[in-house]
């Protein structure tokens, strides 16, 4: 199995470079096709915005985005050039202040989704619910890069969140093109014991198996976690291991369009120290 057709979003122009690093090496392994994408959404109107303020205020935006797709772009057609990346550029003009409903629009054509942690204290315009909005609504597999640190490469010490579950199975099967060059891969059952019979007595060993199939040497390991949160609890056995990404579903629902999410899932997305791929 393969990514095909892999969409990088880089209105983060200041993690342009972590991105395209991840996204291209990516590429690379799997021959895929890398759209850069840079989207330009609507003013955000308030109404104590002025009829005198607003037309100011709306060239200031406009330009302010143009400037930043003009850098994302230099960038990009830049680094995949000197790589020999088959790529493609995209600058899209949408109806939404949100840019999440262009990078939804656009990758509900891709095989991976490659976005940025959002960092509120950047200067890129990115609205604070960006990264729930694409793992959950866009039904692709979203590979989110911290806000900060820098990773070339990725996929050789995979661990995943393994639990049993619709959401699990979706992130293991959407991950399949990494996990099949990973060296090393671990199912991590955290708290199997308040699960019930669902772990049965050897949790994880039955996706092991199924990975085995695929050419996968994976391991299955229960976690108890003595109290502290599984997100939490993933994310320290991804530093003991020295994992370069984690794989996990992403659990939530929506209430009144905003997504209400799992503990777990909120965890990894506020405190992510490597690179995680969620499907929902």
């Amino acid at each position: 199995m393969t990514y095909k057709t892999i969409i990088v979003s880089l209105n983060d122009v200041s993690r342009s470079d972590a991105l395209l690093a991840v996204s291209m090496a990516i590429a690379a392994k799997h021959d895929a096709h890398l759209i850069g994408l840079y989207v330009i959404p609507a003013v955000r109107v308030y109404p104590e915005m002025s009829m005198h303020a607003a037309p100011a205020v709306m060239d200031a935006y406009r330009t302010f985005f143009e400037e930043h797709a003009d850098t994302s772009e230099k960038a990009f057609v830049a680094a995949t050039q000197k790589n020999g990346i088959e790529a493609e550029w995209r600058k899209t003009e949408i109806s939404s202040p949100n840019i999440a409903d262009g990078v939804i629009e656009h990758g509900l054509q891709a095989d991976l989704i490659v976005a940025s942690q959002v960092n509120e204290e950047a200067d890129g315009g990115v609205e604070p619910d960006f990264c729930e909005r694409i793992v959950m609504e866009s039904g692709r597999p979203v590979l989110l890069i911290p806000r900060s640190g820098e990773f070339a490469d990725i996929g050789s010490n995979i661990i995943v969140g393994w639990n049993g579950t619709r959401e699990a199975a979706r992130a293991v099967f959407d991950a399949m093109p990494l996990l099949e060059q990973s060296s090393a891969t671990r199912l991590i059952w955290v708290d199997p014991q308040k699960t019930g019979q669902k772990a049965r007595n050897l949790p994880g060993s039955e996706m092991a198996a199924t990975l085995a199939r695929h050419g996968i040497n994976s391991t299955a390991e229960a976690m108890p976690t003595d109290g502290i949160g599984q997100g939490d609890a993933l994310l320290n056995r991804a530093s003991d291991l020295g994992a370069d990404l984690i794989v996990m579903g992403a659990y939530g629902h929506s209430r009144m369009r905003e997504f209400v999410f799992g503990g777990a899932t909120r965890t990894i997305l506020n405190h992510m120290t490597v690179p995680v791929l969620m499907s929902h």
